[in-house]
């Protein structure tokens, strides 16, 4: 019996070993398992490098992506599949190979499309974390494949003390209030002619921002149609819940300011707006209080633009730009914690204002809400009347200068007064309400990290580049 057994293994191996077939050219027995194991190792191969160019595990060390590679299932979804669903409670991360997907929040009628997801893109990373519901549904677009990891795997693998995810508070999830945004609304060609022109003669808008043809129809295009009766108080000053923009179609409305007089508080009426006339933009690019209450005087027609698409629409800048931007940020020291994916996000959310010689950026004793990176120009920084320093920055040499930062901790104080000296001066600004929407307060970030919870492994966001600047806030 052992002699027969041994002869078989000696036919076996006469003929080849792996590279025995069948009549008909099908690779059988050991032949046929090197083959799977040899197209396994193709994809393991395929997998491996797949990962390797995904943002979120560049940070990995190269030895733990074979374990990561290990990990994952191969996972396809036809087009117009649920993937995942909100409110259910997830044990899975998905990565898409290919394909696009779209995040859904809300139920039934009410789902409003917040994302588009696309090849490199990650969700489900909480069920990784914790056991919590879903926040969003994700589905399916066209046809796409997308890595699997489950949780169990995740943790026995202990690659949750490795990897570290940015956070996407933003992504489904809302901020601390809701913000009503409407369809738009159809318009006439006189209607758009009208509010084209209300746009280009805002004077508050051409000096922060280039607005060409291509943002104002962007602009034109989301805005919806509202009734405003008459008494109606549109806009409160002091009131710091500066959600929208607005566009006069026909009515009027009075503009006033509170003046006080001999320890007497009077509103004063300053402006008058009729149809053509805009209003509101200011407490939209930055988070300050409305500086005028705005009452409609008779029955009025307005065009209304929420606080996130007219920001948008306005900041839309170049992947090279981004790029920029995110070195600028590297610069600041309060920013350190923040993960390359989140710096990003900051960045994109970054508005490019200008202003003229003699304009002041900041006021000595105003609560801090925005904070300023000044790429080009030259300000001077006073305190109590008293020139402490100036600040010069250059976009040709690709020097710039960052004030104003504590603004996104809290809102004490101004220390110091902020003043172009230059003929012009442009700037980035970001106000602290933009980055909490984004990632939600910085100081449970830096709490976060301070406390340990930074991954221990090569996941580690690395320290912000760059010399930091010092707070002049």
């Amino acid at each position: 019996m052992g002699c027969a057994s041994s002869s078989k293994a000696d036919a076996s191996s006469s003929s080849g070993g792996g590279s025995q077939t069948a009549k008909n050219g099908t690779p059988t027995g050991y032949a046929q398992d090197k083959q799977q194991a040899k197209e396994e190792n193709k994809m393991y191969q395929a997998t491996m490098s797949f990962l390797s160019q995904v943002p979120l595990f560049m940070r990995l060390p190269k030895d733990q992506h074979p374990i990561l590679a290990a990990a994952c299932v191969n996972q396809p979804f036809k087009a117009g599949e649920c993937i995942i669903t909100q409110g259910a409670v997830g044990k899975e991360f998905f990565i898409i190979q290919s394909g696009d997907a779209e995040v859904l929040v809300g139920e039934g009628d009410k789902q409003k499309k917040v994302a588009t997801l696309k090849m490199g893109d990650y969700f489900g990373e909480n069920a990784l974390l914790r056991n919590e519901p879903r926040s969003a549904t994700i589905k399916a677009v066209t046809e796409i494949k997308t890595l699997k990891i489950t949780q169990e795997k995740f943790q026995e693998l202990g690659l949750n003390e490795k990897i570290q995810f940015a956070n996407r508070k933003a992504v489904g999830a809302g901020g601390k209030r809701q913000l009503v945004v409407k369809e738009p609304s159809p318009k006439t060609p006189e209607e758009r002619v009208l509010m084209e022109s209300a746009l280009k003669k805002n004077e508050n808008i051409q000096t922060m921002v280039k607005l060409d043809e291509k943002r104002v129809k962007d602009i034109i295009d989301i805005a919806w149609k509202e009734n405003v009766p008459k008494g109606k108080d549109i806009i409160v000053e002091g009131d710091l819940t500066a959600d929208y923009f607005y566009i006069c179609q026909s009515g009027k409305f009075e503009i006033y300011v509170t003046e006080e007089r001999k320890g007497e508080k009077k509103s004063k009426l300053v402006q008058t707006q009729t149809a053509g006339g805009s209003f509101g933009e200011l407490a939209l690019l930055y988070l300050v209080p409305r500086a005028a209450t705005v009452t409609a005087q008779e029955d009025s027609v307005v065009w209304v633009i929420d606080r996130k698409n007219f920001k948008e629409i306005l900041m839309k800048v170049s992947d090279e730009k981004i790029n920029e931007y995110v070195k600028y940020l590297n610069r600041v020291e309060i920013l350190s914690s923040l993960l390359a994916a989140e710096k990003l996000q900051v960045a994109k959310a970054l508005m490019e204002v200008h202003f003229a010689k003699g304009e002041v950026i900041i006021q000595q004793g105003d609560a801090g809400t925005t904070f300023y990176i000044l790429f080009e120009g030259e300000v001077s920084v006073t305190v109590d009347s008293d020139e402490k320093a100036r600040l010069q920055a250059s976009e040709e040499r690709g020097t710039a200068q960052i004030f104003g930062e504590r603004a996104l901790l809290n809102n004490e104080p101004r220390a110091a007064t902020v003043k172009v000296v230059s003929k012009d001066a442009k700037a980035l600004a970001l106000d602290k309400e933009a980055f909490d929407l984004l990632l939600g307060p910085l100081e449970d970030i830096i709490a976060r990290k301070d406390a340990g919870n930074a991954p221990k492994g090569g996941g580690v966001a690395p320290p912000a580049g760059g010399a930091p600047a010092p707070a002049r806030d």
